[in-house]
């Protein structure tokens, strides 16, 4: 199931456990490995049924076993599942377990890889994996979520009575469920749906707020982990499982919450984090200054100005941070009350404040949508601006916190290059630019087009990313044709 290039090796320390390390120089977009999933399963809350072949949606029920339900297209699924349900340890469970319990199919889709002589052995790296069932009985819903919507309903359909070699208890199915939730990445479905895609090696690796590696899906759920910079002999191979736009607070909270991590990398251990300010407060004191929070021992602290040296106690930015919390919950996609919160907030935040960069991607969004939905109509010429702006205070932080290949940068830029294209396409028909200035504009636009393009180059061709590298193609070469017409080359 996993493909390691000869470049790097598993090793083992008692930090890390085991890991990947690179025994040679690596390039940036080397592969470094490829992996098919371990299982592919709709997540705990989803009601709606999946096709248990191709994961799209289905209204029908697979003819022989009557479990797993298919879809039009997928007149069959795994022979050891069907014939389990159908006439093998499981032909006496109810033939409405999946319809009644939906949210159950991840773990039941694992328990019959384990159940199946010719994966277990697949499944084996995944399950000797130790997990403290302590540390998560308590974690803000999770584990009542895991025992609502799947360890109930599965000790109560008989199935452990099916499998008893596996010796199903629900500390079992809870510690299953965990590692799960642990190994799993978010994929896309054909149909557009996010689901997990659990991947033994992928998903195992050490996490670091800056990876150093780029995680690429294709539509078949096959994962392809390359270099995003260039990598020496003895580098670790990191992964990043928290949001890069999040604040270092709330990064480190999500980690804890999805895997227990304490994370105390470069970036979390810098107030600056990494020169960005994401999380740092404007001075109270002085007009210029900004202040940053000086990290104990425990990862907190006060906040203090970098020009004046004055305090801004932890607790009152907490509470500030709760507040525009709240204030964004509230404004439920209203674009007039995101662009008042700005005006509001930036007066105590840092311009790249992630806070700020959240109502700034929500206000950019909120633009985009509007345009989107009057294509018959001229749009607004300040609208454009707006979002010219907008997408244009984003590039600097996506840039500094994913360096090297990066698809948020990448993402990023494609966002600015709609925008700008639009809007200087909207001016020049106005004749606001002259054709040497609608030129100078479309040769911006050309750059940024192929940086976004370089950025993409080693994406699966029939991944989300490789389709974005098609439509990026055809804005440059629609952007090629006009400077042809009105700039020359």
């Amino acid at each position: 199931m996993q493909d390691f290039s000869e470049k790097i090796q598993q090793v083992h320390n008692e930090q890390l456990g085991r890991h990947l390390v690179a025994n040679m120089h690596i390039d940036a977009g080397d592969t470094l490995l490829e992996e098919r999933p371990l299982l592919v399963a709709p997540h705990w809350e989803c009601s709606q049924l999946k096709c248990s072949q191709c994961m799209q949606e289905s209204y029908v029920m697979c003819r022989r076993c009557q479990v797993f339900p298919l879809c039009m297209d997928c007149d069959q699924h795994s022979d050891f599942e069907c014939e389990f349900f159908a006439s093998g340890a499981g032909s006496g469970i109810c033939k409405d377990l999946l319809v009644k319990n939906y949210g159950i199919c991840a773990l039941l889709k694992l328990l019959l890889l384990l159940e199946d002589p010719t994966t277990r052995d697949d499944c084996q790296s995944l399950v000797e994996r130790p997990v403290k069932l302590e540390d998560y009985s308590d974690t803000e819903g999770m584990w009542q979520e895991h025992e609502e919507q799947v360890v109930r309903p599965l000790l109560a359909s008989g199935l452990a009575g099916a499998m008893p070699a596996q010796q199903l208890t629900a500390d079992v199915l809870h510690a299953h469920c965990i590692r799960i939730d642990c190994n799993a990445f978010e994929v896309t479905g054909r149909d557009g749906e996010t689901l997990k895609g659990v991947f033994v090696c992928g998903a195992g690796l050490p996490h670091h707020c800056v990876p150093n590696t780029v995680v690429a899906l294709d539509e078949q759920f096959n994962m392809k982990l390359y270099a995003a910079v260039p990598l020496s002999a003895g580098d670790v191979i990191y992964n990043s499982y928290a949001n890069p736009l999040m604040g270092t607070s709330q990064r480190q909270h999500q980690l804890r919450l999805s895997r227990h991590v304490d994370c105390r990398c470069s970036r979390c251990c810098d107030a600056t984090e990494m020169g960005t300010h994401m999380s740092s407060m404007k001075c109270r004191e002085c007009s210029a200054g900004f202040a940053i929070c000086e990290l104990g021992p425990d990862g907190s602290g006060d906040w203090r100005c970098l020009d004046c040296s004055a305090v801004q106690p932890a607790v009152d930015v907490h509470e500030l941070l709760a507040e525009v919390g709240g204030a964004l919950v509230e404004a439920k996609g209203d674009l007039q009350v995101y662009e008042s919160l700005l005006v509001r907030y930036k007066q105590l935040l840092h311009p790249n404040h992630f806070l700020l960069l959240d109502i700034k991607q929500n206000i950019a969004s909120i633009l985009r949508a509007a345009a989107l939905m009057n294509s018959m109509e001229t749009p607004c010429k300040k609208m454009l601006a707006r979002r010219v702006e907008l997408c244009s205070d984003l590039l600097p932080v996506c840039r500094a916190v994913v360096p090297g290949l990066s698809k948020l940068y990448a993402i990023a830029l494609f966002e600015y290059l709609l925008a700008l294209i639009e809007l200087i396409e909207l001016q020049f028909a106005e004749s606001d630019l002259s054709k040497k200035e609608y030129a100078a504009q479309l040769r911006i636009g050309s750059q940024v087009a192929k940086e976004a393009l370089d950025l993409l180059r080693f994406e699966p061709e029939n991944s989300a990313e490789g389709y974005l590298s098609d439509r990026i193609s055809m804005e440059l070469e629609r952007i090629d044709s006009d400077l042809m017409k009105y700039g020359g080359r």
